[in-house]
């Protein structure tokens, strides 16, 4: 479009078309807008003949948004019922900043019932599958965007992350997703339970078809110093100049001591460790002993009022919870805590929080290497273990999920055992029993295997800039 080779219309007429062949396939979106961006599409096509230069970085990009971010004219209900109405008089500030710069909006993709699964289902627009396998979940919260992004319906997507709603979706579908540092990026303008809570605060941030297009939205993003509208964000501008060291010293965890790894991501992490360490890059195994405790402080934080804000919107809408969630509200939310309590609750997360600093700090290591989910693209409604992504939103640290491959026939238990013989507790043992030897290559046929880089807090520039290296080099040896 730069070059004027394609224009801004015809370039969304391709989307529009491929986005609706992704939801025929996947049930991926939430709200079609093909009218209003045509229409956009034409101005900027005006733009373009009259001054021969684009109006912006983004100019003619046809970008996809996760349900829950308001856009004007659009609802924004975050897979309740009870808001099913809900029509957003403003639009969130990424995206008043993304249009400000050329980008065109003409979907809107689901998200689950409440927003808190990891599975893509809701009564309000059904369930999201997975475009490599229908009978895998897409993942969530993120998973309209997910599967859209994978059927090529999106060159780029604006997603949120409070638990590992871009990574799992990401995972899940085989496409890139970043979560970055809380207070980096434009987060105003969303629907969603939770409302006001800062124990643990979600992000925005993108699913994309590279890890180029990664570092692409964080610049539009902070592009017009959104901090100025934004009072919570740190004044602080994508620094491109950042480079990774010539030499990596990576930190893995084979397992966070909680859930053992299926073994198609046990492979995947040997072959990557293998790839970093024949090309003199050092790494060393990553003591995982305070993921379990991270992992139960923040499953508090998440519920805080013991579920009450879910069961009444539920209830306002008259509608009853999708099975994920009454599985979630039923074994998660069940303690209303005190003020004093989660004041104790915030010490324990802050402690936990420089223990972990202490540990980076005396390894001295540029990221960890880590899976993005105990097993691949999950079986519908068997996503019920989010320790991998949810303990770097409790410690703040950037993650991204990169793909490196999809299960093979011979990844079995025997070819790739877990670090423990026997299950470490039930949910582990649970986890085990979905990957059965000869069913379990079946069971999972064409899902994608993704991994997990993390970096320390607000140093997101350096940990893309590791990813795209590890990347890179992972496609040479493959």
């Amino acid at each position: 479009m730069r070059e004027q080779m394609l224009t801004a219309t015809e370039t969304t007429i391709a989307f529009c078309k491929r986005a609706a062949i992704s939801h025929q396939a996947t049930n991926c979106l939430a709200e079609i807008l093909f009218d209003e961006a045509l229409q956009q599409a034409a101005q900027l096509d005006d733009y373009m003949a009259k001054y021969g230069k684009p109006i912006g970085m983004l100019h003619g990009l046809p970008i996809s948004v996760k349900e829950h971010i308001k856009i004007k004219g659009t609802t924004a209900t975050s897979g309740l019922i009870a808001w099913a109405n809900n029509v957003s008089n403003e639009d969130a500030l990424i995206v008043k900043i993304f249009r400000e710069q050329g980008a065109i909006f003409y979907v809107k993709t689901t998200n689950p019932q409440t927003l808190m699964a990891i599975e893509t289902d809701s009564n309000l627009f059904g369930r999201t599958t997975n475009p490599h396998n229908k009978s895998l979940t897409s993942g969530g919260s993120t998973g309209g965007e997910g599967a859209l992004l994978a059927m090529n319906g999106s060159p780029l997507g604006i997603g949120t992350d409070i638990g590992g709603s871009i990574r799992v979706p990401s995972a899940f579908c085989g496409t890139y997703g970043f979560k970055p540092t809380i207070g980096r990026l434009p987060h105003s303008g969303l629907t969603g339970l939770h409302d006001g809570m800062q124990n643990l605060v979600g992000v925005v941030g993108p699913l994309a078809r590279s890890i180029e297009d990664l570092g692409l939205f964080c610049v539009a993003a902070l592009k017009h110093e959104p901090w100025k509208y934004e009072p919570s964000l740190i004044e602080m501008p994508w620094r491109p100049e950042t480079r990774a060291p010539q030499k990596l010293k990576i930190g893995v965890i084979w397992s966070d001591r909680v859930v053992q790894p299926h073994p198609p991501i046990v492979r995947a992490l040997k072959q990557v460790v293998s790839t970093l360490t024949g090309a003199g890059h050092t790494v060393i195994d990553w003591d995982a002993s305070l993921h379990r405790e991270l992992y139960d402080v923040t499953n508090k934080v998440y519920f805080l009022d013991g579920g009450v804000e879910y069961h009444e919107k539920l209830d306002q809408g008259k509608e009853p919870a999708v099975p994920i969630i009454k599985w979630l509200l039923d074994e998660k939310a069940t303690k209303h805590y005190t003020v004093e309590e989660t004041w104790k609750v915030n010490g324990q997360l802050d402690r936990l929080r420089t223990s972990y600093a202490h540990q980076w700090n005396t390894l001295d290591i540029d990221a960890i290497l880590c899976p993005a989910n105990a097993s691949v693209a999950s079986v519908h409604d068997e996503s019920r273990y989010w320790g991998y992504t949810c303990v770097f939103n409790a410690l703040d640290y950037p993650a991204a999920v990169f793909p490196v491959g999809s299960v093979e026939k011979t990844d079995s238990w025997k070819s790739f055992p877990p670090i423990s013989s026997s299950p470490l507790n039930p949910l582990d043992m649970w986890y085990r029993s979905l990957y059965l030897d000869i069913e379990g290559p079946t069971r999972y046929e064409g899902a994608p295997i993704s991994l997990q880089l993390v970096g320390r807090r607000f140093h997101d520039e350096k940990m893309l800039r590791v990813l795209s290296y590890l990347h890179e080099r992972v496609d040479k040896s493959q």
